[in-house]
């Protein structure tokens, strides 16, 4: 079962401390005066925690402009932190909101393999995924393939923030 995030985020700054049996998982909010929320990972990411990345992650949507996803602190990654970003990709797209992922090399090998087309906007540094969240500001929103429809109604467990 997935570890279940806190229901209050702590400040600018502050950091989510968790331990998942031998490891721990640290992440972290900064965004000092900036429109652009920068969450940083360190430790591991896997189908304990994933999650609980996707609600920090998520949860600190509100107001922002853009969002850089920093995993340059992760030294195991599983496919479920890759399903976590996809969450996160889905939910930036829906109000349009710019964002990408800094990867460290365990991230990079799962996205190779599960994003083999490179749609997820992956950066090799913040400069540069700051860059990429100014092109993707000059961009329309992409529409949805899963629209709601009075026949389909979308997945709750595809629900954002």
């Amino acid at each position: 079962m997935n570890a279940r995030p806190t229901t209050s985020m702590p400040p600018l700054g502050g950091f989510l401390y968790q331990p998942w049996e031998s490891h721990t998982t640290r992440l972290a909010n900064h965004r000092p005066g900036s429109p652009v929320a920068v969450i940083s990972a360190r430790g591991h990411i896997d189908a304990s925690n994933a999650d609980t990345l996707t609600e920090y992650t998520l949860g600190h949507l509100t107001g922002c402009r853009g969002l850089i996803v920093d995993l340059r602190g992760l030294n195991f990654f599983g496919t479920e932190g890759f399903s976590a970003l996809h969450r996160v990709s889905v939910c930036c797209a829906l109000p349009g909101i710019g964002w990408a992922v800094v990867p460290s090399e365990a991230v990079s090998r799962v996205l190779r393999i599960g994003d083999p087309q490179g749609l997820l906007p992956a950066a090799s540094t913040l400069d540069e995924a700051m860059a990429i969240i100014q092109c993707q500001r000059h961009r329309p929103p992409r529409p949805s393939r899963a629209t709601e429809t009075p026949d389909k109604p979308r997945d709750a467990n595809a629900r954002c923030a």
